[in-house]
Parts: C-alpha cells; structure tokens; sequence
C-alpha cells in the first residue's frame, strides 16, 4: 500500500483509481509510514474548512482507515497514542452509537459511519489478494477509523499515529 500511495506501482486492491485525490498528498508520508509500520490504510481524508468547487461551505474531521494485526504490539501502541491525543477510535465491527459524521456540505453530513460495516466489506476493500492472505487478514486482521473530533483540524491525528508508529 505504500508503494502505491509513493507512485512506486500503479494499483493497490479495492481502490478503482491509479492515484490517491490530491487532497492526500500532504498526507502521504505519514499514510506511507502507517502502512510499513503495520496499520494497513485503505481511506482517509485531511482535515478541511472552506468553499468547495460548488460554492457551498464544506467540512471535513481528518480520519484514517485501515487494518492491524491483532497479534502484535502496534494495535496496543496506536490505541493509547490517538486516545492521548483526544482522537476518536470506531471498530468497524462495532457502529458507534450515534452517526459520526466525517464530511458536509453546508452544514448537512455527506459522509461518515453510521452502521455496522456489511458482511463482504472485507472481500470489497481486498479484491485481488490471495486467499492466503485474505484469510490471515480475517483472522487477525481488526479493522479500525480513528479520527479527529473537530472539523477541519489536520493537526492532531497525523501527528498521534505517526508518533505510534516511530
């Protein structure tokens, strides 16, 4: 996942575009850094205020998406980092209780977690890899959002799980 987030290979699994948006590309080191220290990443988003290329208002929290093995120290590590810096943790196999709303346009949510993740979430995120592989990422793999509470802050969360993975 690294590689592709860098350039370095021109396809990663359950992404059906060549590039990240370019939104992310502040956020790449640090995404890049994730991946090889173990939290795999499969979305994320910086945090953002300010007119969008309609004219509405739009906002968004910065958040990350990913998987971690649960046999290892990092799931540990990055838990207590986001914790610490007042982050938001959602297990995707647990819903939060109320809607988290990660982006809106004039003050009206676009997107965020509200449910349970469905059944073939996994198999959807990781087409093309091998059942060996899919089969170890079911097994270990915990599948987690962290984020960060406040629209349009892009300055906590990155440093916290950087910080977990150093």
């Amino acid at each position: 996942m690294a590689d592709w987030l860098e350039g370095r290979i021109p396809a990663r699994p359950g992404y059906y575009d060549t590039r990240p948006d370019t939104e992310t590309d502040p956020l790449i080191p640090t995404l890049a850094r994730l991946c090889r220290g173990g939290l795999v990443t499969v979305d994320s988003q910086p945090g953002l205020e300010g007119p969008g290329h309609d004219g509405a208002h739009w906002r968004q929290k910065a958040y990350v998406e990913g998987y971690i093995d649960d046999r290892g120290p990092l799931l540990r590590q990055i838990l207590r980092a986001v914790d610490a810096a007042g982050m938001g943790t959602i297990r995707a196999n647990r819903p939060p209780a109320d809607p988290v709303p990660f982006t809106d346009r004039d003050g009206q949510p676009t997107a965020g977690i509200t449910v349970r993740y469905p059944r073939n979430q996994l198999a959807r995120d990781w087409e093309g890899i091998g059942r060996r592989a899919f089969r170890d990422l079911r097994a270990h793999g915990v599948h987690l959002v962290f984020y960060d509470p406040v629209w349009g802050r892009n300055d906590r969360l990155w440093p916290a799980l950087d910080g977990a993975v150093r």
